[in-house]
């Protein structure tokens, strides 16, 4: 009789041990499934203001404002809190097509800003506080931490 209560607490405790091992390894996955996205994100931002630093220094050299992307709307720039001029636009995935930025396959929004050079994720990142960042320079303090 003795066997098997000492067999049961043996089969309880590898029991524990397997759902303790599933909860750490799930959790360390979904952080980082999380950093990853985080990084994904910053990177795609960084090449957008890669491009738009180019564009800036053509309009320079040629005396011209051509810019690429279309007019933001006010709702969209006061979602993230930058005041709406001329040089704010809205890149969509055309766009971000035309400035050779085709390894961005998902239907996301950016919002730059010519005269600053500062791009914005219209969706925002919800940090895990659940504050939402919408800048380049927001994201990649995240990302550093």
């Amino acid at each position: 009789m003795k066997k098997k209560g000492f067999l049961n607490m043996k089969l309880i405790l590898i029991v524990l041990v397997v759902i303790i091992i599933g909860i750490v390894a799930f959790f360390y996955f979904r952080n980082s499934l999380d950093e990853q996205s985080l990084q994904t994100l910053s990177t795609e931002m960084l090449q957008i203001q890669a491009k738009i630093k180019i564009i800036n220094e053509r309009n320079k050299v040629n005396n011209t404002e051509e810019y690429i992307g279309e007019e933001a709307t006010e709702e969209e720039t006061q979602k993230i809190n930058i005041e709406n001029n001329e040089k704010v636009k809205i890149l969509t995935l055309d766009n971000l097509k035309e400035l050779e930025l085709t390894e961005i396959q998902e239907d996301k929004k950016f919002i730059v800003n010519y005269e600053n050079e500062e791009v914005y994720y219209i969706d925002g990142y919800e940090t895990d506080s659940g504050n939402l960042i919408y800048s380049l320079t927001d994201i990649n303090n995240l990302a550093i931490q």
